[in-house]
């Protein structure tokens, strides 16, 4: 999922990924702080996907949420649980 929002007088391109699971209080609290912030994200619930679990893996996830954020010109985050301030950098909100 692309998300394509204004920042000053230029257009950003991103993907955001959200490995989640159900029970996960600070799963629900991200979602609905990005969605509060208009970032579109794709949430992949890694108990219902078992290539989901293995991606969030892959990110190094000992917890859930993590996030992977990878900008248009390439540059990749990897966030490991709810930080508001990291997702804030990553997201160019600060």
């Amino acid at each position: 999922m692309i998300d394509y929002h204004l920042r000053g007088a230029f257009y950003m391109a991103q993907t955001v990924i959200v490995y989640t699971q159900t029970t996960c209080g600070p799963c629900q609290e991200e979602k609905m702080w990005l969605t509060s912030q208009n970032i579109a994200f794709e949430d992949r619930d890694i108990r219902k996907n078992d290539a989901f679990f293995q991606e969030a893996i892959n990110l190094g996830a000992s917890m859930t949420p993590v996030t992977f954020i990878e900008k248009e010109g390439g540059e990749q985050f990897v966030i490991h649980g709810f930080d508001k301030e990291e997702l804030k950098k990553a997201l160019d909100l600060i």
